[in-house]
């Protein structure tokens, strides 16, 4: 018997199994083994054995003891994109906006005190950035997560704000709640969020919620780049990532109200 709080051992095995695929997916190139076990916790002969049987069923690939994401994965990824209505909705937007701006576009949610991207287009001038899609980051420094938490109702964002672990990713990150809450009266006061090399040296982004019918943010929009470009583009990119949300929110809503 259980406690109701103490897993069961197949809860236990589930457990360890999306542990180890949550930090392969972290990385852009896989991981050994051995690093994978000391990462997860996991004792090396029950992450080898998960290891074998994600790989027998092509979940995940092995080459040269380097283990990625499999093809089973990429299916059930691809699936997982064709399913969601807001990634189907969104994508040609956030595509058009990459060729117009050439940056890096991302669409995300929010989890928590995090967001999650669920879909990512490179520009023709992207710089190398650690976000994935399915990846998560902090709401407080990165903009397209400043940009839905202003413009969550109150008492939502008030919940979020004690879940905030305020670390500094840059000596730009804002340091602590106060920071933060004038940081997001800026953002309603002017439809857009900044991040100001808040997350990674030398990017910025500007972004912008998606709405729905009821003015709520469901989501949220970012171009990021090299900080160097942004100096000079601040306002036309704010403009061209404004008029996208809003595109998407209008596209979304009427989906959704239909």
């Amino acid at each position: 018997m259980t406690d109701g709080k103490t897993p069961k051992n197949g809860d236990k095995s589930f457990s360890k199994l999306f542990d180890i695929i949550e930090q392969i997916a972290q990385t852009r190139d896989g991981l050994k083994g051995n690093r994978i076990a000391a990462l997860t916790g996991n004792p090396v002969s029950t992450t080898f054995r998960i290891l074998k049987f994600m790989t027998d069923r092509n979940w995940l690939l092995n080459q040269d003891g380097r283990y990625t994401l499999g093809p089973g994965l990429v299916r059930l990824g691809a699936l997982a994109q064709e399913q969601n209505p807001l990634q189907k909705c969104a994508h040609a937007f956030l595509t058009e906006l990459a060729d117009r701006t050439m940056e890096t576009v991302h669409l995300a949610v929010l989890r928590g005190a995090e967001v999650c991207y669920l879909d990512k287009v490179e520009g023709r001038r992207s710089v190398r950035m650690a976000s994935l899609i399915g990846s998560t980051a902090p709401v407080y420094c990165t903009g397209v997560g400043k940009a839905v938490l202003a413009y969550l109702p109150e008492t939502e964002r008030r919940e979020i704000f004690p879940l905030i672990d305020f670390k500094s990713c840059t000596p730009s990150t804002l340091k602590n709640i106060e920071e933060l809450k004038k940081d997001l009266a800026l953002v309603r006061r002017r439809g857009y969020a900044l991040d100001n090399c808040e997350h990674e040296p030398g990017v910025c982004c500007i972004a912008a919620p998606i709405l729905s019918s009821d003015g709520c943010a469901v989501a949220g929009i970012s171009v990021s780049g090299s900080e160097l470009y942004f100096r000079t583009r601040k306002a036309e990119l704010a403009r061209l990532v404004r008029e996208t949300a809003d595109g998407i929110s209008a596209a979304f809503s009427g989906r959704h109200s239909m």
